[in-house]
């Protein structure tokens, strides 16, 4: 069998905390501040639906390859929005339909991004920004394995492995789809890197203004272009 172009990890949230709340596990009684910033965790991921329904009406002038990306983006997004639904229900007794009410009313603004969204060789720049961003701040919650029960941590680096993915498949299509526009990575990726502390418009893209957002101003902007434009250099 020929492999897929690209990568994509199968694995259930909903598996993993099923299994927490069908074990011995008890509650250690988590501090209320994290419910705050689950919460926006779980509408960050969650509105990976408006982006893709923003999107979607344009597949026809997308690749082939970058059609495929945003399928298995919008697969692995919606499983990690699932699991922050799980994660909040289990630690602080929220119900699946209040959770629910709270999300089925968010819509996105894409007004302020519509000049970075205008090509797929924009769009692979910016889902690399962000997806490489997302691993940093990710990588410091930490807590987890604070919470009693194993698979709450394994369930952080499964949606760290994916968030990697997304930005290694991003850059794959990048040099195999546009070598002849890399000149001109470097100048789209500061634009990007220009909307960061621009408020936040359930867009999915750029939800830094958060509590969930553990990274530093010295941390986003010029540091996570100049390792895209390492990165997209090699090979």
């Amino acid at each position: 069998m020929t492999p897929s172009f690209l990568t994509k990890r199968h694995w259930s949230s909903r598996a993993l905390f099923s299994e927490i709340s069908g074990s011995e596990w008890t509650n250690p009684g988590i501090d209320l501040k994290y419910k705050k910033f689950f919460m926006a965790d779980l509408f960050a991921e969650y509105d990976a639906i408006n982006l893709y329904h923003h999107l979607h009406l344009r597949r026809a002038e997308f690749s082939p390859h970058f059609v495929q990306y945003l399928d298995l983006w919008f697969a692995d997004e919606k499983n990690h929005s699932d699991g922050f639904l799980e994660l909040i229900r289990l630690l602080f007794d929220s119900t699946e339909e209040e959770l629910i009410d709270q999300l089925k009313t968010r819509t996105g603004n894409f007004d302020q991004l519509q000049e970075i969204l205008t090509s797929e060789f924009n769009l692979l720049l910016l889902f690399a920004y962000d997806e490489y961003t997302s691993v940093k701040t990710y990588k410091k919650d930490t807590f987890y394995n604070e919470f009693g029960h194993q698979n709450f941590g394994t369930w952080i680096k499964n949606l760290i492995a994916d968030e990697a993915i997304h930005f290694g498949n991003a850059i794959k299509i990048l040099k195999y789809n546009h070598p002849s526009n890399l000149h001109k990575a470097e100048d789209i990726l500061h634009s990007i890197a220009k909307l960061e502390n621009t408020p936040y418009q359930n867009t999915f893209l750029f939800d830094h203004d958060g509590p969930h957002f553990l990274l530093n101003s010295s941390e986003v902007g010029a540091p996570v272009v100049e390792d895209i434009l390492s990165i997209l250099t090699k090979g």
